[in-house]
């Protein structure tokens, strides 16, 4: 019998466990390979016997025994191999992110310590990497996860600056050279040449959901627009989908860890080179968000321990060349009041002030404020907790534009000096959604669309900004729209 979503979710992560184990750190392009071998009617969902018959023509074994033979059940397969998809010392999973408008925190991940956390770089347009950086290192145990995070800041280089790299230790290993940029100087463009191009999405996950094929969507993109960030808002790598409104509480004993190690070498050929910064979802909340707080570093103040989590801090903004960029969290108190609300009215309120320098203002949450699915309209139309106290917010601060996850829900025209924000909905970068829209179309959608994809911003100046909506399957816009302002205000 097939396993349908959500357990083919976990299935599919066995078998990249197995190929892990057995034949090491491939490329993802050959785990792809793989996973497409052992899906023998190619429906997107790896049965039990898919997977015995694969273990037993490959000779998969464990403890001298084959796999197929010891395990029957590809459930009890998935939960023996919820181990993180590791090799010793050698470093995976490297990803870039911001630690602030100017300085780019470098992470990986090892089964097993090493000596010392090394990145090993040059700034001279060559693989000669002279200059060493040294960092830190952390773990957590939630889900029964093993392994070793790596963390170095990196210094303060010049803006626009290209970093040549590779971590690990001199005896545990080092990774492929990587080539990462520098964040461009606050208040300007990379150059003269190009926009500042800036991708963004929610909704991921890994095989099932379609998370892997909007990655290679997105490289094989990059390789002809080349990105300059990556904002991903909320629901990561779905580890578990049993999930309830995180605000209500949910049943947290579910979240296989092995899944995040799936997703995070997914994404490494464009985190590794790509600055990638990550809000917070609902599908995080397992184990107090120990698996989100322990695997990224965002802008301050972001941060915290799941021991404290009552003190830890999972809002932050930073300036990104012509964009301030505020990201909220849905999932957490932003009551008038709230730690978080006045934060929120606080940082809105300088990035008013400080337009004339970096003119482009843009609220990034998971939930929609506007969204005309069904599911949850009462929560995501007006009259809504989260419209009547966020959006004065918004307005007072005259912000350009809020991007949001969960379903499609895009405005296509071109907006001149527009008088409040445009909301765009892009949580479709993987996760299968039946969305069923209410009708009449609400005055207020422009347009509606269910398809995966990814959305992408293009930021030429301090007065022309444009959005795309990407579709996967057709590789175009399935959705565009501009902003055009006057002046800097």
């Amino acid at each position: 019998e097939k396993m349908k979503f959500p357990q083919g979710l976990f299935v599919l992560g066995v078998t990249l466990c197995i190929f892990a184990c057995i034949n090491g750190h491939e490329q993802k392009s050959e785990m792809l390979n793989l996973i497409e071998s052992i899906d023998l009617d190619s429906d997107k969902v790896i049965s039990s016997e898919e997977l015995s018959l694969w273990a037993l023509v490959n000779g998969a074994t464990y403890n001298n025994a084959p796999i197929g033979a010891l395990f029957q059940d590809a459930e009890e397969l998935a939960g023996f191999l919820s181990q993180p998809i590791l090799d010793g010392t050698v470093p995976v999973e490297v990803h870039t992110s911001l630690l602030n408008n100017t300085n780019l925190a470098i992470m990986w991940v090892t089964s097993e310590n090493t000596s010392t956390s090394t990145v090993e770089y040059s700034v001279d347009n060559t693989h000669n990497l002279t200059i060493k950086v040294h960092g830190t290192t952390h773990t957590y145990t939630a889900g029964g996860w093993k392994g070793v995070i790596h963390e170095v800041h990196m210094p303060l280089l010049p803006p626009n600056t290209n970093i040549s790299y590779h971590v690990g230790d001199f005896d545990g290993g080092w990774s492929a050279i990587y080539v990462v940029r520098t964040p461009p100087l606050v208040g300007s463009t990379r150059d003269n040449t190009r926009p500042l191009r800036i991708a963004t999405f929610g909704d991921m996950g890994t095989y099932i959901p379609l998370g892997y094929k909007v990655c290679e969507l997105i490289e094989e993109e990059d390789k002809k627009k080349p990105l300059d960030l990556i904002i991903h808002q909320g629901d990561i790598a779905y580890a578990s989908t049993a999930v309830s409104d995180s605000r209500q509480g949910m049943d947290v004993s579910n979240e296989q860890e092995f899944v995040w190690d799936m997703w995070a070498q997914q994404v490494q050929p464009l985190a590794a080179k790509i600055p990638y910064v990550a809000g917070v979802g609902n599908h995080e909340k397992f184990y107090n968000f120990s698996s989100y707080l322990a695997r990224f570093k965002n802008p301050e103040p972001w941060g915290g321990s799941p021991q404290s989590i009552e003190n830890a801090t999972f809002w932050f903004s930073f300036d990104f060349g012509l964009v301030h960029f505020t990201m909220m969290s849905t999932e957490h108190d932003y009551s008038p009041g709230s730690r978080q609300f006045e934060w929120l009215r606080n940082d809105l309120q300088s990035a008013a002030v400080n337009r004339s320098k970096v003119p482009w203002i843009i609220l990034i949450g998971h939930r929609p404020m506007y969204s005309s699915d069904k599911n949850e309209y009462n929560q995501h139309s007006p009259g809504s907790f989260f419209q009547k106290t966020i959006e004065p917010l918004m307005t007072e601060s005259r912000i350009h534009a809020t991007i949001n996850g969960t379903v499609i829900n895009a405005s296509s025209s071109i907006y001149e000096n527009p008088q409040a924000p445009i909301h765009v909905v892009q949580g479709n970068a993987g996760v299968f959604e039946d969305v069923n829209f209410v009708n009449p179309v609400p005055k207020w959608s422009a347009v509606r669309k269910s398809r995966i994809g990814y959305g992408r911003f293009e930021v030429f100046n301090a007065t022309h900004l444009s959005y795309e909506s990407v579709e996967l399957e057709t590789r175009q816009p399935m959705d565009t729209f501009w902003i055009k302002k006057a002046n800097l205000t």
